[in-house]
């Protein structure tokens, strides 16, 4: 699916897994997609994946889930 705007409303809705293809205007929309990606993650307690193509003025994110980075032990 392709959008034309990043949006938290967008990021939202995405499922795990889901992967959105953003065709933005200039590299400074992609890299303030890439910004609202970082600060919603937080929110939602997931994780972003990323991928620029500023030739193409697209922005690719994958939404993956939120590991909390705790070591895991047997007991």
């Amino acid at each position: 699916m392709e959008k034309n705007r990043v949006t938290t409303e967008a990021l939202r809705n995405m499922e795990v897994g889901e992967t959105l293809v953003f065709n933005l205007p200039d590299a400074s929309a992609i890299n303030t997609g890439k910004a609202i990606a970082y600060r919603v993650c937080h929110v939602l307690r997931c994780k972003f994946k990323s991928i620029s193509d500023y030739a193409n003025n697209t922005l690719t994110i994958t939404k993956l889930p939120y590991d909390t980075g705790a070591v895991k032990t047997n007991g």
